[in-house]
């Protein structure tokens, strides 16, 4: 049986994650310091904590929990994140999704037909780039600053993807210490992106999984929340949050808010996918929030993080040619370089690999045919001092050769 023969036109042409592939290039490699991985560090899991959780929920709650749940997610779960939030917001507002991936793929699957445009940030989270690539969207990127989304690049974007007769459906955003760019939004450019969107009737879908990994400076409110205080009444802006740098990726647990039509929406394509999230996990993690529990461990989580992420700073600031920039970020788990334009990071990859160094070339964060190969992430979360001074270094030493 020849099942390629068989295989539906969209799985034919269906790319897989590079990211996961370019990881498991290097898995072998002994010895290997890596900084490819969005993984958080082990250290930060609330191990204890939740061990105890889920006996507690099995032994007491077992009757609930290891039953079929509700599509839309765990009610507790729901009157627990409503709480945490710390604003208005109503159950049918929210939906619990296995992953934000499985989020951003219901929103996605509720508005896009084949062709029609997303807009997203260039460089961009290719884990999203491949969910809006196998419904077979068009993504637009559209350049950054240090505040975000250049406001003149998006406006002629818009204009002329609409002069050629295309169908913008939405503006795909991470605008807390971005996924790979490191960047956080302004509050104006927030604003400005905001009212935008609202004048040309462009939905946003803000991806938020970092904005609690805070290390140094002040919070900025999420799209989400300046769409709703700020330009009243309005539902543009759908938020997903994920508790995978938080609390773990293991457990699988993020959550959607939007419009109400728009969430009984991709509740039914829940319902169609995964049925239902993981009654247990749901249950583990409303505990969690229950107990007050979330604060002092996003606490530790800062602290502990904080300085690993400078110690990479220093690092570069000590060994990195002048001619190499990087984004420094007050939180998250990645920095963004930007190499000379005649140097690939693609092959500078295979070449780190070689020295026991691995990265993420920047090119695999960008729409096919958009790419950028002179940048490259690096996650600062996974390493030890050691390993971060050494791998440094070394990739250091490989630029300066080539320059």
């Amino acid at each position: 049986m020849h099942y390629s023969d068989s295989f539906s036109r969209i799985t034919q042409v269906m790319k897989s994650s590079l990211i996961r592939e370019l990881v498991a290039s290097t898995k072998n490699i002994p010895d290997l310091i890596s900084f490819a991985g969005g993984f958080p560090s082990p250290a930060t899991f609330p191990y204890q904590q939740l061990a105890s959780l889920f006996e507690e929920v099995v032994k007491n709650e077992g009757s609930d929990v290891l039953q079929y749940g509700a599509s839309e997610g765990d009610i507790l779960l729901k009157e627990q994140l409503m709480k945490w939030e710390g604003y208005e917001l109503k159950p049918e507002e929210m939906v619990i999704t296995v992953g934000a991936t499985n989020a951003i793929y219901y929103y996605t699957r509720c508005l896009i037909n084949p062709g029609d445009v997303i807009l997203c940030e260039a460089p961009s989270f290719l884990g999203t780039l491949v969910t809006f690539d196998a419904l077979e969207a068009d993504c637009q990127s559209i350049a950054m600053d240090e505040e975000g989304i250049i406001m003149d690049e998006l406006k002629d974007k818009v204009r002329t993807l609409r002069q050629q007769g295309k169908n913008i459906k939405f503006l795909y955003i991470i605008p807390d210490f971005h996924n790979p760019a490191g960047i956080t939004y302004s509050l104006k450019r927030r604003k400005d992106i905001i009212q935008y969107c609202i004048d040309n009737e462009i939905p946003i879908l803000e991806d938020n999984p970092y904005s609690r990994l805070r290390f140094y400076g002040e919070s900025v409110p999420t799209f989400y929340r300046v769409a709703k205080t700020e330009f009243h009444p309005t539902d543009i802006v759908t938020e997903v949050v994920s508790f995978s740098k938080i609390l773990g990726p293991g457990l699988r647990i993020a959550y959607a808010k939007g419009d109400k039509e728009l969430i009984e929406k991709m509740v039914s394509w829940q319902q169609k996918v995964t049925i239902t999230p993981d009654c247990v996990a749901e249950r583990v993690v409303a505990r969690f929030l229950e107990k007050g529990l979330m604060e002092a461990h996003l606490k530790n989580i800062c602290e502990y993080y904080r300085p690993y992420l400078q110690k990479m700073l220093d690092e570069l600031e000590k060994h990195m040619p002048s001619s190499v920039h990087w984004t420094k970020p007050e939180g998250g788990i990645f920095l963004w370089l930007t190499l000379p334009e005649n140097i690939n990071a693609d092959e500078l990859f295979i070449e780190a690999s070689k020295h026991k160094v691995s990265f993420i070339p920047g090119s695999k964060f960008y729409p096919e045919g958009q790419e950028r190969f002179n940048t490259l992430r690096l996650n600062f979360t996974y390493s030890t001092f050691e390993q971060i001074e050494k791998g440094v270094c070394s990739l250091a030493e490989l630029l300066k050769a080539k320059l």
